[in-house]
């Protein structure tokens, strides 16, 4: 996406995460929303958690696939979305985005996600939200 010119908020929160950027993308989204069901701050947090599982694997970036929900049982079937995969360790994520006008309204993880053109079976999946309990 360097080469692309970025002309609106939802684009350049896409091309950070690409970059694992949590800082720029951290930067960019709105303050006053919930993304996946969780305030921004902690939405923020389990995200930087997922990068850094990236970044552990030696992964330095993430390539990008196009793609939508293909739950039938979802109220977002069909939205739009991307698969994330790491440039060396394959892990993934698949990640539904929500948007208005330019702007991201909501992100969240998709289990019935179909990248259009995946380029191998990915391995691992990442998830933002592994519903961490305290006991």
């Amino acid at each position: 996406m360097s080469s692309q010119v970025i002309n609106t908020q939802s684009e350049a929160v896409v091309h950070f995460f690409t970059k694992l950027d949590i800082e720029m993308v951290n930067e960019l989204l709105d303050a006053d929303r919930t993304y996946s069901d969780l305030e921004k701050p902690l939405f923020i947090h389990k995200l930087g958690n997922a990068f850094d599982e990236f970044l552990a694997a030696g992964d330095n970036q993430l390539f990008l696939y196009p793609g939508k929900c293909n739950s039938i049982l979802c109220d977002s079937c069909g939205c739009p979305g991307y698969a994330f995969v790491g440039n060396k360790s394959g892990l993934f994520m698949e990640l539904v985005f929500k948007e208005e006008q330019g702007r991201v309204t909501d992100i969240y993880d998709c289990n019935e996600f179909n990248a259009y053109s995946p380029p191998r079976k990915f391995d691992k999946r990442i998830k933002i939200d592994n519903f961490e309990f305290p006991f």
